[in-house]
């Protein structure tokens, strides 16, 4: 597809499937949670080593994949290169005080490995209808053989090494590829300068994890200012991470309020990256659903109009307590002892006045499958329940 005016209206995600082990059933099930959440584009990540080690295989699954998403009315952005090691890696470089490797492919006798691997993805895809545009390069600015150089002349020499090869490869693609529209999955959105490809694509790509509102409004803003600059559409197609203060729900929003499009760091709730990112479990269930309302376009409300919950409005916290004093002064089965529990648990869930994280509910459902739970254990749990409404609703 050639470039677009706009890409406002993208809500997209990032996948990362294991070419080895993907299934066409995985994929129609993940799409498909896709597909119900109201997202549109898929940001694919495809690293080398699946290419290189069954060549046939993988661009059968990759094929399979994209027609999949199409079907589903979700585009694809192929991620066609990320940094990676090569079989003659260098190891005695000069300058590099702290011996942390180039990758190889960075090295222009290289070259040719991601020139056959780029040939191969672009034939394979460049005219199904299911291409959105090629992402040539996944955050070329940040990996260890850069971030963790303290010598600020060898990081500036190897940055310059990373450069070179993202303005070679956009030159590659272009070749193989005249009509479809291209961008680079930049870092940080001033990347698009320093890496002087701002006139060579046709998408300004940015992604952002910064910590507050305004942080994220005044990457928003620069990267508009870009647009504007090079007269280019701009997108940001790595957002959201719960363990870099970058709450999904709020920079949904930012980026909505801007105009910018975006996609979410990343569907899945997997791999190394499942404590700090993603939607959905492998059975759909979602950990956090602020996550999915905000895609969908309800916001929580963070006004003074805001009403706070009144779990006690119909006196049921009373009767929830003297329920469980009742059950505390007898010798109560599991059963009885949960079902007190539950009580509680289900108001404390309903006002929000307890972590979610782990809800108090998933501990109840886990007390329930086991076949004898510990009954000291789940009095003194009850009994500390019973503390915790008492508190959140501030009884005497």
């Amino acid at each position: 597809m050639k470039a677009l005016q706009s890409y406002s209206y993208i809500r997209g995600f990032n996948h990362e499937p294991d070419f080895t082990t993907y299934t066409s059933e995985q994929a129609e099930r993940e799409l498909g949670y896709a597909k119900r959440l109201g997202l549109n584009s898929c940001r694919l990540f495809m690293p080398i080593r699946f290419w290189k080690d069954d060549r046939e295989g993988f661009l059968t699954k990759l094929l399979a994949f994209v027609r999949t998403a199409h079907g589903y009315g979700i585009s694809t952005t192929p991620i066609l290169l990320m940094a990676y090691y090569t079989d003659n890696q260098k190891s005695d470089l000069v300058d590099d005080v702290q011996k942390t490797l180039i990758p190889g492919c960075y090295f222009k006798e290289n070259y040719h490995i991601s020139e056959k691997y780029v040939t191969d993805v672009v034939g394979l895809l460049k005219d199904e209808p299911g291409l959105l545009f090629w992402d040539l390069m996944n955050e070329p600015s940040y990996h260890d053989f850069i971030i963790n150089i303290t010598d600020e002349a060898e990081k500036s020499r190897r940055l310059e090494m990373v450069w070179e090869f993202v303005r070679h490869f956009i030159g590659i693609v272009r070749k193989l590829d005249p009509v479809n529209a291209l961008g680079v999955g930049h870092t940080f959105i001033d990347d698009t300068e320093a890496s002087k490809t701002g006139e060579l694509v046709d998408i300004l790509i940015f992604h952002d994890y910064l910590e507050t509102r305004s942080r994220v409004e005044a990457t928003c803003k620069r990267a508009l200012e870009l647009s504007e600059k090079y007269n280019k559409p701009v997108i940001n197609n790595e957002m959201g991470c719960l363990c870099r203060a970058n709450p999904y729900d709020a920079v949904i929003e930012i980026h909505d309020n801007y105009n910018i499009g975006w996609y979410i760091f990343k569907l899945m709730i997997e791999g190394s990256w499942q404590g700090a990112h993603g939607i959905c479990y492998a059975d759909g269930t979602v950990r956090d659903p602020s996550i999915v309302a905000a895609i969908l376009g309800f916001l929580r409300n963070r006004e003074e109009t805001a009403v706070f919950p009144d779990i006690n409005g119909e006196g049921h916290v009373e009767k929830a307590i003297a329920f469980t004093r009742e059950v505390l002064k007898h010798k109560s089965s599991a059963e009885e002892l949960l079902e007190a529990a539950e009580y509680i648990v289900n108001l404390l869930e309903c006002g929000e006045l307890i972590p979610m994280a782990y809800p108090p509910s998933a501990k109840i459902a886990a007390y329930r499958r086991q076949k004898n739970p510990n009954i000291p254990e789940l009095r003194a749990w009850l009994y500390s329940l019973v503390e915790t409404i008492r508190e959140a609703c501030q009884l005497v």
